[in-house]
C-alpha cells in the first residue's frame, strides 16, 4: 500500500490484502506464495519496460486516493457500525 501511494508498482503475493489493492497490469502485478519463476519474470517485465512504470504508478497513487480519502474511510467505518447496530 506504501509503494502505491507513493507512486510506485508494486509487485507482491496473493496474500492478506493485497489482492484488494493490485489491479494486475494497472498498479502492479500478482504472483502466488512460493512461485519465484513468476516474481523473477515480473522484476524482468519491470526492467525490461521502465517506462510502464511511471503509467502503472499514476495509476496507482490515483486508485488509492479515490480509494483512502477520509471521507471514504469514515463512510466505511459509519456503514460498518451501522451494520453492528442493526445485529443487536
Amino acid at each position: 500500500m506504501q509503494a502505491l501511494a507513493t507512486g510506485l508498482p508494486a509487485i507482491t503475493t496473493r496474500h492478506s490484502a493485497f489482492p484488494d489493492q493490485i489491479i494486475e497490469g494497472k498498479n502492479g502485478y500478482m504472483v502466488d506464495e512460493g512461485d519465484y519463476q513468476a516474481l523473477a519474470e515480473k522484476i524482468l517485465l519491470f526492467m525490461a519496460h521502465p517506462e510502464g512504470w511511471g503509467r502503472m504508478g499514476v495509476f496507482g497513487r490515483e486508485h488509492m486516493k479515490r480509494t483512502y480519502d477520509a471521507a471514504s474511510l469514515i463512510r466505511q467505518q459509519i456503514a460498518c457500525y451501522q451494520d453492528l447496530i442493526s445485529t443487536c
